[in-house]
């Protein structure tokens, strides 16, 4: 299925920080969705029924007939992960309900990161009586659905229609990396319990020290935090690559920025562009990182198709770092991180798809996730994700999710390990 991307227009994408809850703001043009028949978490007899009904009554009902709709229980059965799907390895299509493609990756690259199922599964809320609109419940209950599910096969319905109620457009065009960040500023917000939203928050959490210096010298420092990090990617001639690499390094070096804002010296009266740069204060379990590959230029917007490479093995050690490091306990010796997922973005600006890449965590092998279709593939599949093909409907990748890597996994791999890498 094709969707409609809608990118920001007439300016640079902002840094997609974490955004406080006082100054998050409704979708724009989003509509609020009536009689939605959502469930309720007081008969578990009464849920499934309604459900059904709810799937029956919808717009999509040629598409509801044949969909999965094992309901998962408001108490957790099986645990995570993963046992069910086609390779038995937790690895499930996802129903598109239309134009939901960009939903479903991103569903997948939570389901998928074993360390957030298992901080999720620790929310112990299911059985209370539980807002319609509750992220985690209804995440909760999909990926117990995807847990036991018999057909390999199974629809998010009940979930977009909670991102519906939170006024969070699911069934549109959608830019992954900034959906990515309004599912998991509203899971935040509606986990409800602290600790576990503080071990989410950790999870992702990139901690940098923003140091912008004016032409007098004065140089002010503030720290930043990003969920997900944004990587300039450059457009270059055929046949020569930009990496991953080389985009992180550029992000961190100085770069000339417009200001306002007053120099901290009062004796500067200087109101020309200052220099601003960025150093590594702390980096999380899950590496979040998405390439800029759409920009807006003379009122359009475009895609850069150029090549992008990026390595299975990523090592941090080389960037910019706070002297702060060492005191938030963050050593450096654990700052090397394995490729996971790659979000992929097929299409132009305007329109395309999604699919994703996961590398299973059973038996390292990569999978081709494309809505319902679940398919066994290697890295050289992979590569072909980096661009520069020229056409626009090529693969190229928009978002890779890195989990760092222990100490005993630095060492090389053996054995069924290196099987289809």
């Amino acid at each position: 299925m094709w969707i409609f991307r809608r990118v920001p227009v007439g300016g640079e994408c902002n840094d997609n920080e974490e955004i406080p809850r006082s100054k998050r703001k409704e979708s724009t043009g989003s509509t609020r969705l009536m009689n939605v028949g959502m469930c309720s978490t007081q008969d578990a007899s009464g849920r499934k029924a309604k459900s059904q009904q709810a799937v029956a009554n919808s717009s999509d009902e040629p598409i509801a007939r044949c969909l999965d709709m094992e309901e998962g229980p408001s108490q957790l059965q099986s645990p995570w992960p993963y046992s069910s799907g086609k390779f038995k390895n937790g690895l499930v299509g996802l129903y598109n309900g239309g134009l939901t493609c960009c939903v479903n990756v991103l569903l997948q690259s939570f389901y998928l990161t074993p360390e957030f199922t298992s901080t999720l599964q620790r929310w112990d809320q299911m059985e209370k009586d539980v807002n319609v609109r509750n992220i985690p419940y209804h995440m909760c209950r999909l990926f117990d659905q995807m847990q036991t599910s018999k057909s390999g096969q199974v629809s998010a319905e009940m979930f977009l229609r909670c991102l519906k109620l939170n006024h969070v457009k699911a069934y549109t065009q959608n830019d992954a990396a900034e959906l990515f960040l309004n599912i998991f500023n509203l899971l935040l917000d509606h986990l409800q319990i602290s600790a576990i939203a503080e071990e989410m928050k950790r999870l992702y959490e990139i901690k940098v020290e923003q140091l912008v210096q004016c032409p007098c010298g004065e140089v002010t420092v503030k720290d930043s935090r990003f969920w997900s990090l944004p990587v300039p990617v450059n457009e270059t001639q055929c046949g020569k690559d930009f990496s991953l690499e080389d985009g992180l390094m550029q992000f961190f070096s100085p770069q000339s920025v417009r200001s306002n804002s007053r120099c901290p010296n009062h004796d500067c009266k200087m109101k020309c562009s200052k220099q601003k740069s960025f150093k590594l204060i702390s980096v999380p379990e899950v590496l979040n990182l998405h390439l800029n590959r759409f920009c807006a230029r003379d009122g359009f917007t475009r895609k850069i198709y150029s090549s992008v490479t990026f390595p299975q093995t990523l090592d941090l050690n080389s960037l910019p770092v706070s002297e702060r490091s060492q005191k938030c306990g963050n050593g450096q010796e654990s700052w090397c991180y394995q490729l996971y997922t790659v979000l992929v973005h097929i299409g132009c600006a305007f329109f395309g798809h999604y699919i994703a890449y996961v590398k299973s965590f059973k038996d390292s092998m990569w999978y081709k996730l494309d809505d319902t279709s679940v398919s066994r593939v290697n890295w050289m599949d992979v590569t072909s994700t980096f661009g520069g093909h020229g056409s626009t409907w090529s693969e190229t990748a928009y978002v890779l999710l890195y989990r760092r890597m222990k100490t005993e996994d630095t060492k090389p791999s053996s054995g069924a390990q290196t099987v289809g890498l």
